[in-house]
């Protein structure tokens, strides 16, 4: 009997095996479209890391998005890879079912010629064997792949959050200590790794032991409740490494091919931002998000914006953005409370001091009283400020406004008076 219910639970498997194509091709199709939403997400989470966080911060958050971007394009690399080796085993499948293998006495071409080539052409069954073991493989690498990273992410999104909420009331180095300790293990993890695996320790039972228990701490600590499907899956690799080392090789296709994906998501995000912000301060420069009907599409501002390049109107609206962060700093600068806010004064302590915290100048001459309207931009959902600027003034020709914000540097912003 127990026979009997072990052989069919044998059986099942197998035809699990067998039929787990169809699955995997429906699965990577929908994951296909998943994984370059999340480039999205990427987006998302870049832009709420430059609204929240302060500038000391930008580093870290250009870290977590980076390696975010750079592993969602490996993700995606690897799924469009997998869809495409099924399809084509698909294929050979149909092939097989018509014809089974090579034919010398039925070929098109000379005996000779035919036999020559099959000396070099893999069995239609070796490949149909060897492309199905690719795409199961391919297809677990990437699923674990994708729980590394959301873990990671998370962990190091919470981390930067924090971070930035208690900076201003508890000393930085306290706050790195978490950072220090898991640096710490990760440093102790990758030497014990690799002095226990040299030839003359494998066979030093203490050694080995502690090298267990310590990657397996480090892999609690960085996997949490998801590190015994992780290591399952690493641990299946490592034990049979000697027998698969070409998926190496397919492990630097991913990587090269998630690059160059990379490389050109990270133009269509503002992740460089975080890395080099005095780029979008260049004053030599005309960039079309500073003017509102050549930057329509764009879904988040980091710069001013005015409404055109030419002018041909007595005023003209500026939309200065305003980031969470900045809250603080204006409370620096204004020196007003909480208290402040909730009395009937609300509106004339933000009016002074939005005209305290922002510069605004006209061929460098100062606007000493500008009237600023606070406002959620129309197409970003961003909070900011408005002001409309008189060119009554001003004479018909090349003029600039300069905007400056507490810490940020200066924008300069050219446009072309028409009268």
């Amino acid at each position: 009997m127990e026979k009997s219910t072990e052989n069919s639970a044998k059986q099942w498997l197998q035809r699990l095996k067998d039929e787990s194509w169809e699955a995997e091709l429906l699965v990577s199709a929908v994951a296909i479209f998943g994984t370059f939403k999340l480039f999205g997400i990427i987006g998302w989470l870049t832009n709420k890391f430059i609204d929240i966080i302060s500038l000391d911060l930008y580093f870290s958050a250009y870290m977590v998005v980076f390696f975010g971007l750079f592993a969602i394009s490996i993700l995606a690399s690897m799924f469009v890879i997998h869809f495409s080796l099924r399809a084509y085993w698909i294929g050979l499948v149909g092939l097989n079912s018509v014809f089974p293998d090579y034919s010398i006495e039925d070929s098109a071409y000379s005996k000779i010629y035919t036999e020559k080539m099959l000396e070099i052409l893999p069995k239609l069954k070796d490949s149909i064997e060897k492309v199905d073991e690719l795409c199961s493989v391919i297809f677990s690498v990437a699923f674990t792949f994708l729980l590394i990273y959301s873990y990671f992410s998370f962990l190091a999104s919470i981390y930067i959050l924090t971070y930035n909420a208690f900076s201003e009331t508890v000393d930085p180095i306290y706050l790195l200590i978490p950072l220090f300790i898991l640096g710490i293990l990760f440093v102790l993890q990758m030497f014990l790794s690799v002095y226990a695996n040299l030839k003359n320790n494998k066979e030093k039972s203490e050694l080995q032991i502690f090298t267990f228990k310590v990657n397996k701490f480090v892999s609690m600590v960085t996997f949490g409740p998801l590190y015994k499907s992780i290591l399952q899956v690493s641990m299946i690799f490592g034990s049979n490494f000697k027998k698969k080392k070409r998926l190496v090789l397919l492990m630097l296709v991913f990587i090269f091919s998630g690059a160059f994906t990379a490389i050109y998501q990270i133009s269509e995000t503002n992740i460089l931002y975080l890395i080099n912000p005095k780029k979008y301060h260049n004053n030599n420069l005309i960039r079309p998000v500073f003017y509102a009907d050549t930057n329509s599409e764009s879904t988040y501002l980091i710069e001013p914006e005015i409404e055109s390049e030419k002018i041909d109107h007595k005023l003209f609206k500026v939309f200065i953005p305003l980031f969470t962060y900045e809250n603080r700093l204006r409370r620096k600068i204004c020196k007003y409370t909480d208290e402040d806010l909730d009395s009937d004064n609300k509106n004339e302590i933000l009016q002074n001091c939005y005209k305290t915290y922002v510069t605004l100048k006209v061929n460098d001459k100062k606007i000493l009283a500008p009237n600023y309207i606070r406002q959620i931009h129309h197409r970003t959902g961003q909070f900011g400020i408005v002001t409309y600027i008189n060119t009554e003034e001003l004479a018909m020709g090349q003029h600039y406004i300069s905007i400056k914000k507490g810490e940020h540097k200066e924008w300069k912003i050219p446009f072309f008076l028409e009268k």
